[in-house]
This record gives structure tokens, sequence and C-alpha cells, in this order.
């Protein structure tokens, strides 16, 4: 009797592996299924310093996010090739991300820098943010993608405008 529990024991922790080897696999999948995309008129790659500048009429894809700049700088970690930041410039450059749940994001200013490590968009220059009706503006916007956190800040004695739709109050 004891051989017969041990065995279906055992069954399930076999099932439960397979499963776990599958949501991992699975999740590998996903993760490299993320390229990069981009659209530009003209290119350079320099080697020595792991960086490629696109210019003229950039348009970047890359996960839920998708940009418009006039120039575009992206860096990779020299060890691993991994991306490791995305740095545009323009008049403006300008942003979208779609979330989890539908909801849109659009933001832009002068440079948008994007680190891949933490997650992070940093806006400069004349930022503007705006999500379901709710918008801030500002010189200077720090948004954590997995934080979900946004931090305004203003230079030279302006302020950081701040407008909520009736649906947040």
């Amino acid at each position: 009797m004891k051989s017969n529990a041990y065995g279906k024991y055992k069954i399930i922790l076999t099932y439960i592996n397979i499963l776990l080897a599958f949501t991992y696999s699975h999740a590998l999948a996903y993760k490299k299924s993320q390229i990069l995309q981009i659209y530009s008129e003209c290119q350079s790659i320099n080697m020595l310093t792991n960086t490629i500048i696109f210019t003229d009429r950039v348009m970047l894809k890359y996960k839920n996010i998708d940009l418009y700049a006039d120039k575009i700088l992206i860096s990779h970690t020299e060890d691993t090739h991994h991306l490791s930041m995305i740095e545009a410039h323009g008049n403006p450059v300008t942003l979208n991300q779609t979330q989890k749940m539908g909801n849109m994001i659009f933001a832009q200013s002068s440079i948008i820098h994007y680190n891949t490590s933490d997650d992070t968009i940093t806006l400069i220059g004349n930022a503007y943010i705006k999500q379901s009706g709710n918008s801030i503006q500002s010189d200077k916007i720090i948004y954590s993608i997995k934080n979900k956190q946004i931090k305004a800040i203003s230079n030279q004695g302006n302020k950081v405008i701040t407008i909520l739709s009736k649906k947040s109050i």
C-alpha cells in the first residue's frame, strides 16, 4: 500500500516537473522573441564602443514601445551583447507604449533615455506624458515601467503641470 501511494506521489512530481520545464522554456522563448526593430535612413556602427547610431526619420519598436525620433543611439554590453540603453533625440521625440491592460501611454520630449536594466524611461527637455486623460508636463520626467511610478522635476523656476481627468479624481 505504501508503494502505491509513493507511485502516485512520484507521478504528481513528474507532472509538476514537466509543467515547470514547459513554463521555463516558454518564458525563455518569449524573452528571445522580443527583438528590436529599427527603421532609419542612415546608420553607423562603432564596434569599439558597442554603439549604433540611427539618423533621419527613425522609428524604433521594442517590446511594447514605439519610438519616433531624429536620432537614436543604442548601446549594448560588451560581455553579453545585450541591449543596455536607448537614447533618442528629436524635436520632439515621441513614445507610445501599450500596457498589459490595454492602456496607452504617450510621451514626448527633446531627449528620451531608456535604461533596460531597471526598465526606466527618462524624458528630458519639455517633457510631457499622458495616460488615461491624465498628464504631466515638466522639464524632466522619470518613469519606472516596472514600478509604475512617475517623478517630475522642474528646473529654473518652472513648475510641474499636472492635469487629472474626472476618472482619476
